[in-house]
């Protein structure tokens, strides 16, 4: 993750929205994310309290995947993820939609992996190779932009973590990867929903 200065200060999820709703008319992908980085930044840089506490709770069925906004014209979508001690996603992409992720409570582990040729494209087999690893805290932002797109976010700590995701659309399908004897890893689809 990347961390950039807040454009502003951000009281409240109707602001954010509103910031948000200025900042992904960029015309390109990398400075729509800047954007939107700077936006989430201003938004939980002095680990604000913005968001209530139901969006906050954690699941024993995995990290916690909820709605906080969905753009009526469909540009952009604001997900708040929970993430209990070690709770994790595998190896993962975001079907070619760019996102920005930042850190709202707590600390995680963000693994970015670059994509090599395929081993065997017939069977979904491919190859990555690890990139970087760093830990994220709050306020701490990064973008994720096709093609690289591919990574691990995961809390290796105690104390719950929040991340706040906006996403180019709506994301409800992605793929993921699982290693595999022998070496590579095998391509799975994954149906996404929303944690109640």
């Amino acid at each position: 993750m990347t961390e950039t200065k807040p454009s502003q200060s951000i009281c409240n999820v109707d602001d954010l929205i509103a910031s948000l709703d200025q900042a992904v008319v960029a015309p390109d992908d990398p400075t729509r994310c800047s954007q939107v980085m700077a936006t989430l930044m201003a938004a939980f840089c002095d680990g604000n309290a913005i968001l209530e506490e139901a969006l906050l709770a954690t699941s024993e069925k995995g990290y916690a995947r909820r709605l906080l906004h969905h753009d009526s014209k469909g540009a952009y979508s604001i997900v708040v993820m929970v993430w209990g001690a070690d709770q994790g996603t595998p190896l993962h992409d975001h079907s070619g939609t760019w996102c920005v992720e930042c850190v709202t409570q707590g600390s995680i582990k963000v693994t970015n992996f670059k994509r090599e040729a395929n081993r065997d494209s017939e069977a979904g087999i491919l190859d990555f190779s690890e990139q970087q690893s760093q830990m994220a805290g709050v306020g701490e932002a990064g973008k994720l932009i096709p093609p690289f797109e591919y990574h691990i976010i995961h809390n290796p700590c105690p104390e719950t973590a929040v991340t706040v995701h906006v996403y180019g659309g709506e994301i409800m399908r992605c793929n993921t990867f699982e290693k595999i004897e022998g070496g590579g890893y095998q391509k799975h689809v994954r149906e996404l929903s929303y944690t109640p």
